[in-house]
């Protein structure tokens, strides 16, 4: 099992934090599954429009997603900023 040092807090630390890959592979999935669940929740939240009741809602996202193989952005990368409503047009922030 290989080994690498991974520095965290001020540059003048005397001893790295030493971490094996799975150690900081489970570190990193867990991070980012906890955002994909906090999203998970916002969007289950705002399911349906605040102003005519309908489920007609989709997330408006940033255009600072990740981009796949086609140029085309990958759906649920992007920040979420807020929910629009195609039935009535109301919109509202996350």
């Amino acid at each position: 099992m290989s080994q690498f040092a991974i520095f965290s807090g001020p540059a003048l630390c005397d001893q790295p934090e030493i971490y094996s890959f799975s150690e900081f592979a489970g570190r990193l999935k867990s991070t980012t599954q906890l955002r994909a669940e906090d999203r998970a929740r916002l969007e289950f939240r705002n399911r349906t429009c605040p102003h005519c009741d309908r489920t007609t809602v989709d997330p408006i996202e940033l255009r600072d997603g990740q981009f796949g193989r086609n140029g085309a952005m990958i759906p649920g990368t992007g920040t979420l900023v807020g929910f629009g409503c195609h039935a009535c047009g109301h919109e509202w922030p996350a």
